[in-house]
Parts: C-alpha cells; sequence; structure tokens
C-alpha cells in the first residue's frame, strides 16, 4: 500500500444502541480494514442490552478502540456530534452499528480524498444486507459529482454511513440534535451550497437493508424531513416545499398500505437490483471472511 496514505490518521465513529446482534461484525470490519492507521470510537446511547460488553471487549484488545458509555440516552444525532467532537484524525468515517465495511473501504476512499483535496464528503455505493449477512441486492445508484441542492432535493444522493470525508467539515456542521430522524437529510440540505460532495459508484460497504422497518419509524422519517423542508423553506422554495411534501405524503401512504398487508420488505428490496451470480457468491465469500 502507498506508505502516504499511512500517515493520515482516519476516525471511525459507530455509534450504538441495543445492537448486540450486529455490532461485532461492525467492529470486527473496521479491525480488518487494509488500511490500518485509525481509531474507532464506540459511541453508546444507553443501550440495555449486551452491546457495551461487547465493545469493551474489543476495546481491551486493540489500543486503537475507545468505548464512551455514560448510561443516557441522548439520540442519534448528539451522538453523532459528540463523535466528531471526540475525534482526532483528519478523515472521518461514519458508520452504523448494523453494517459491514468492505475491506478496501478506508483506502479506496483516503485515496480518492487526498488525490481531490476540494471533496468535503465522500460516499459510494453499496450492497444490501439482511440480518443474517445474506446479500438481497446491489443498491441502484452511479457516479456522482458536484452533487448540488436540486440533486439532494430529489433523490438520495447517497446512504448515510458510506461517507468518509475531512474531519474539520463535520466539526464545523454539526447535526440538528432536534431531528431524531432524517438528521443527515437535513445536513445535506443545509450544507450542500458550500460544500463538496461525491459518491463513488464501487460498493464499499454492506448496508443492513431496514434492520428493524416499522411503520411507526417511516412515519417519523417523513415527520422530520417534513420539518427540514420548513427549516429550509427559504432556500428551497415555497414551491419545492410544497412538492417534497405531497410527494413525502404519498410515499407514506404506500408504505402505510403495504405494512397492512405485512408486505413493506417489498418495498425495500426495490431499492436495490439483483447481483451477478458471480459477483454475489464472491461477495459472500469476503462477508464470511471479514466476520469470521
Amino acid at each position: 500500500m502507498d506508505n502516504i496514505l499511512e500517515k493520515e490518521l482516519v476516525s471511525i465513529g459507530i455509534p450504538f444502541y441495543n445492537s448486540q446482534d450486529f455490532l461485532s461484525d461492525a467492529i470486527k470490519s473496521v479491525i480488518k480494514q487494509t488500511y490500518q492507521n485509525w481509531e474507532l470510537i464506540l459511541m453508546d446511547d444507553g443501550s440495555g442490552d449486551n452491546s457495551l460488553a461487547i465493545a469493551r471487549a474489543f476495546e481491551k484488545n486493540d489500543k486503537r478502540i475507545k468505548v464512551i458509555s455514560d448510561g443516557k440516552n441522548l439520540g442519534l444525532p448528539n451522538r453523532l456530534n459528540q463523535l466528531s467532537k471526540l475525534s482526532k484524525g483528519y478523515y472521518y468515517a461514519r458508520m452504523d452499528a448494523d453494517d459491514i465495511m468492505h475491506p478496501e473501504r478506508i483506502s479506496s476512499q483516503v485515496k480518492y480524498l487526498k488525490a481531490n483535496p476540494s471533496i468535503d464528503l465522500l460516499g459510494s455505493g453499496l450492497i444490501a444486507i439482511d440480518n443474517k449477512n445474506i446479500i438481497t441486492g446491489l443498491r441502484k445508484g452511479s457516479f456522482l459529482d458536484n452533487v448540488t441542492l436540486n440533486m439532494v432535493m430529489k433523490m438520495t444522493w447517497c446512504v448515510h454511513p458510506t461517507i468518509t470525508g475531512k474531519l474539520e467539515w463535520f466539526q464545523d456542521n454539526p447535526y440538528d440534535e432536534n431531528l431524531k430522524r432524517a438528521q443527515d437529510y437535513e445536513l445535506w440540505i443545509r450544507t450542500v451550497d458550500h460544500s463538496k460532495f461525491v459518491k463513488l459508484k464501487e460498493a464499499y460497504l454492506f448496508y443492513r437493508e431496514a434492520s428493524t422497518p416499522s411503520l411507526t419509524k417511516y412515519f417519523q422519517s417523513t415527520k422530520y424531513s417534513l420539518n427540514t423542508f420548513m427549516k429550509n423553506k427559504s432556500r428551497l422554495g415555497i414551491l419545492n416545499v410544497l412538492k417534497l411534501t405531497i410527494n413525502k405524503l404519498l410515499k407514506l401512504f404506500v408504505y402505510f398500505v403495504f405494512s397492512i398487508f405485512g408486505q413493506t420488505n417489498k418495498l425495500i428490496q426495490r431499492r436495490s437490483v439483483e447481483m451477478d451470480p458471480k459477483d454475489k457468491k464472491r461477495y459472500s465469500s469476503l462477508i464470511e471472511q471479514i466476520t469470521s
């Protein structure tokens, strides 16, 4: 590997709450990165299961891992802001406690960021997995450069835990702690005009597609998205706010109908496309190697 890359410390932040079923695999995927100059901060949000014990067991065996726990449940955006404040790296990588990193994720994203220093946030493609680490598909998407406000409004420019970027950017642009859900969407809308967002086509994250889907969570996400539109109405324009609101409410209605018949997983599966059988076999084998 390029020795120059190894000089840059990368902070990896994983907030967790009652994640005992998946946290171990997430941590293993960090440890097995080809890029080894990292620190991992595991931030507990008042878990009531065995998650904290799992995190501390890894901390004992690797000095690069630090566990933070105050016993309180403060919510995801609060913990995300804490993670960036505590980080010491030049770059900062987002990750959720139920996902699995591709071994080349940090290496590939850092290499791209160093070659393109004007980029603030760099996302990637992803491979969807279920609760048993079985691949369910490849998330639709392509390379995106110079992401605009219009693009952010109309689509998910990237999935939150695929992002790696300059730590300074995260510290200068905190999440809105009043938004318990959709806090990433609000942050993109608020910052895209003075930031450079890029998304790589390559899949560098095994993303656990809605490990706990529910109508309540979807309703909350919709509510906070609508709050985001109103908060930024002067920038978005009233017409765009109206269009976005109608679109969100229509999606909520469709989700509600599917939930009545217990078919919400079909909606989730539509986000991805089938993988080539050879690629699926290769990536399945890679997941097994990471989590073993």
